[in-house]
């Protein structure tokens, strides 16, 4: 939900690709992704075409345009640390639908978090 105030609490979704399997630097957890990234897109989920989360968007450069997510075996690694990690699983539910009907299933699970 970037710029919430302005653009309403509407699920945004932005096309991209990865551009590189390594982030910042050449960060091996990370991705570099092509998708417009906005200040409050952080925690946002990258998904590929058939709707499995493969990393959650972290940190972008403005200067060179460029977004970053870390990959998911990384965040499984960091979930799995935890003294009581949360039962994750994986279907293929997803992979038939059309895109929209991915956003609305996934809609079901998406929500806002806000700070001061």
């Amino acid at each position: 939900y970037p710029l919430r105030a302005i653009m309403g609490d509407e699920i945004k979704l932005t096309n991209g690709l990865i551009s590189s399997k390594s982030g910042f630097q050449g960060d091996i957890t990370s991705y570099q992704i092509s998708a417009a990234v906005q200040a409050g897109n952080s925690g946002c989920p990258l998904f590929d075409d058939s709707g499995n989360v493969i990393g959650i968007i972290n940190s972008r450069l403005f200067v060179e345009s460029a977004a970053y997510g870390v990959k998911a075996p990384y965040l499984l690694m960091l979930l799995s640390s935890l003294d009581n990690p949360p039962t994750l699983s994986s279907n293929k539910y997803l992979a038939e639908k059309s895109l929209s009907e991915k956003v609305k299933e996934i809609k079901k699970y998406v929500y806002i978090i806000e700070t001061e």
